[in-house]
């Protein structure tokens, strides 16, 4: 055998050897490859969970945060009118009674109409007009405004009595004129166009009189205080008996 052949021979040996040598690290390499490469994925998919968390819970942070700051702004303006009311309440204004017995309805509309502007002054008729909001009611510090009525006959016996609007308004306490000239107080300090209004209850003309303030607001017609808390309905009472007078 020459030598050229050994040599030949020796390097075909040498050459499989580092085919197999180099096919079997390739291997190993294209299955740590394999691995990484899944372990990559694996990885971005929990960075991406992670991100939706990131971006779940920094929402809720600040939801959290606004939600704080709210009841924060809240319970400070509710300390305010607190303190507000009690200073009201404390005030306790006298009550002046003023007489509508024997009067025609001109004459109790234009006398009714006189206690409510004097009312306008008041520092109480000015503090609740701050203090009240109106949607589908009157509300005072986000309260439905209610009051316990109590007609002229158990307060006043034979006689036919407005109170004035600034010493209902701190004890809620009396009839129909009474809520009604209160409403049409705050409602005008407010700067709403208002009228004081008396007539039959709604659906029952040949029934008990009432009194109740309206709104024009542009094409509708707002009516206040129907009963014995102040929501507001909506329409065209046309139909009713009434007469008005604006304040």
């Amino acid at each position: 055998m020459g030598k050229t052949t050994i040599v030949l021979i020796f390097g075909l040996l040498l050459f499989s050897t580092l085919s197999f040598y180099l096919y079997d690290e390739l291997t190993k390499i294209e299955v740590k490859y394999e691995f990484l490469k899944r372990e990559y994925l694996e990885l971005s998919q929990e960075i991406e969970l992670l991100n939706q968390k990131s971006v779940y819970i920094e929402g809720q942070l600040e939801n959290s945060t606004k939600m704080l700051e709210d009841i924060r702004t809240k319970n400070e303006k509710l300390r305010k009118e607190l303190k507000k009311l009690r200073a009201l309440v404390s005030a306790n204004p006298k009550r002046v009674e003023v007489e509508l017995t024997g009067k025609d309805m001109d004459s109790r509309l234009e006398i009714i109409k006189n206690a409510i502007m004097e009312a306008l002054n008041s520092e109480i008729v000015l503090a609740y007009s701050e203090m009240t909001n109106i949607s589908d009611a009157v509300y005072i510090n986000d309260k439905e405004f209610s009051f316990n009525y109590v007609s002229d006959q158990n307060l006043f016996g034979e006689r036919d009595v407005l109170v004035n609007p600034e010493w209902f308004l701190v004890h809620r306490v009396g009839d129909c004129d009474d809520v009604a000239a209160a409403m049409a107080a705050i409602l005008k300090a407010k700067g709403y166009n208002v009228k004081f209004c008396a007539g039959h209850r709604e659906g029952d003309e040949d029934g008990s009189k009432h009194a109740w303030v309206r709104m024009d607001l542009g094409d509708v017609d707002y009516r206040y205080c129907v009963d014995m808390v102040c929501p507001l309905k909506v329409g065209d009472f046309g139909n009713i008996a009434e007469k008005c007078v604006d304040i």
